[in-house]
């Protein structure tokens, strides 16, 4: 069953080479895994709160075990430290399945 990961991040714009070096070490790994980038956003404002970040990126990965096998390979464990000057913020979280929209009750 296809798992959805949303990546809530902003690219440290002063630090392109550490970019490149995290992009050239998970790009690769989402190929292996079967992942794909579906949809990317720039968020625009925030309406309430704080800007969760700068972008959001929509990965679909085959299963869970495909995510699982990105984030806890030795390769994306030794990019780490890169990530993190790469990015001032970066979140990824798993998000279930859509559920229907409520349907209206029937009114008399």
């Amino acid at each position: 069953m296809p798992v959805t990961v949303l990546a809530f991040v902003t690219i440290n714009e002063d630090q392109p080479r550490a970019l490149a070096e995290y992009f050239k070490v998970t790009d690769p790994l989402l190929r292996a895994a079967g992942a794909r980038i579906v949809q990317r956003f720039e968020v625009a404002e925030a309406i309430v709160g704080p800007r969760p970040a700068k972008t959001v990126i929509i990965v679909e990965y085959p299963d869970r075990a495909a995510v699982d096998t990105v984030f806890e390979s030795p390769a994306y464990k030794a990019v780490i430290p890169v990530r993190d000057i790469a990015f001032a913020d970066y979140q990824v979280t798993v998000v279930e399945a859509p559920t229907p929209p409520p349907t209206a009750a029937a009114t008399p």
